[in-house]
C-alpha cells in the first residue's frame, strides 16, 4: 500500500518510475505462496478404519498443515491413544502423524487427485511393538455440486504391529442439505472402506486377513465457529477378538479450523 501511494505522488514527475512499480505492486497484491492452517477437535472415541484407539475414551486431538500453490504440501497431527492390549505401565500415550504430497485438479475440471505419504509415529511404545508405519496413498475425488465422492488406494508395507503388508480402499462419499443460509451448513457424509492384511497370521478369535468398515454420519457446521459431527462406525469382524475394539459405535465430534 505504501509503494502504491509513492508512486501516485510521483506519478507527475516520472512516468517510468509508475512503469517499473507496476509490477512490484501486482506482486504484493497478489496470493502468497504458502499458507497456513490447523485443526483442533475434541471426540469422545478416536475410530480408526472402524477400530478405537483410545480404548472408547475421549481424545483431543490437533494439527497443522503448510501449503503451497503449487500443490505440494506437508503437515503434522497428534491425539492422545491408549490401546488396551497394552501392560499397565507401559502403555502408549499419543499417536503424531507426519505427511506431505502434491494434490491438485486436473484442469479446470470437478476431478481432484492427492498423492503422497503419511508416517505414523507412537512415541514411547513397547519394546518390540513395531507400532509406527509409513503409509503411501493416491486418491481421486470429484465434487458434482449435489455430492462428492472419492475413491484411492492406500498401501503400507509393514503395517502397525509388524503385521506385514495392507491394502486399504475408501470409498467415500458426501452430500450438502441446501438450509438456505450463511450463518449454518449441514451435510451427511461415510465412507464403506476394504482393508486387507497379506500375510497376518493372526488366528485371534473373529480376526480376518480382510475386513470392511464403514461409518455415515451428520454434521452440522456453524461458520467462523466450530462443527460438530455424529458418526455411527462398524465393521464385519466379530467373536471375542472384536468385543469393545471394532464392534459398532458411535462418535460425537466437535471441530475447528484455524
Amino acid at each position: 500500500m505504501m509503494k502504491f501511494t509513492k508512486a501516485l505522488a510521483l506519478a507527475g514527475l516520472a512516468a517510468g518510475f509508475i512503469a517499473t512499480s507496476a509490477p512490484a505492486m501486482a506482486q504484493d497484491a497478489a496470493e502468497p505462496d504458502f499458507s497456513f492452517s490447523g485443526n483442533v477437535a475434541i471426540t469422545n472415541d478416536y475410530v480408526f478404519r472402524g477400530f478405537t484407539q483410545t480404548n472408547e475414551d475421549f481424545a483431543i486431538q490437533g494439527g497443522l498443515d503448510l501449503a503451497h500453490s503449487s500443490g505440494l504440501y506437508i503437515g503434522t497431527w497428534a491425539s492422545n491413544v491408549e490401546f488396551p492390549s497394552e501392560p499397565v505401565g507401559n502403555r502408549t500415550s499419543f499417536e503424531i502423524d507426519f505427511y506431505g504430497g502434491f494434490k491438485g485438479t486436473f484442469g479446470n475440471s470437478i476431478f481432484t487427485y492427492d498423492i503422497g505419504a503419511i508416517y505414523y509415529m507412537y512415541p514411547g511404545d513397547p519394546a518390540g511393538s513395531d507400532y509406527s508405519y509409513w503409509e503411501f496413498y493416491g486418491k481421486l475425488g470429484a465434487d458434482f455440486g449435489f455430492a462428492s465422492v472419492g475413491s484411492g488406494l492406500v498401501y503400507s508395507p509393514d503395517f502397525f504391529g509388524g503385521v506385514g503388508d495392507m491394502i486399504h480402499i475408501p470409498l467415500n462419499v458426501s452430500v450438502p442439505i441446501p438450509l438456505g443460509s450463511d450463518q449454518f451448513g449441514l451435510s451427511v457424509s461415510g465412507q464403506l472402506g476394504y482393508n486387507e492384511y497379506t500375510n497376518t497370521g493372526v488366528t485371534w478369535d473373529g480376526f480376518t486377513d480382510n475386513y470392511l468398515n464403514w461409518n455415515i454420519g451428520l454434521t452440522v457446521s456453524i461458520t467462523d465457529w466450530f462443527n460438530v459431527d455424529v458418526r455411527y462406525h462398524d465393521t464385519d469382524l466379530d467373536g471375542t477378538y472384536c468385543k469393545n475394539v471394532c464392534d459398532e459405535r458411535v462418535t460425537f465430534t466437535v471441530s475447528r479450523s484455524l
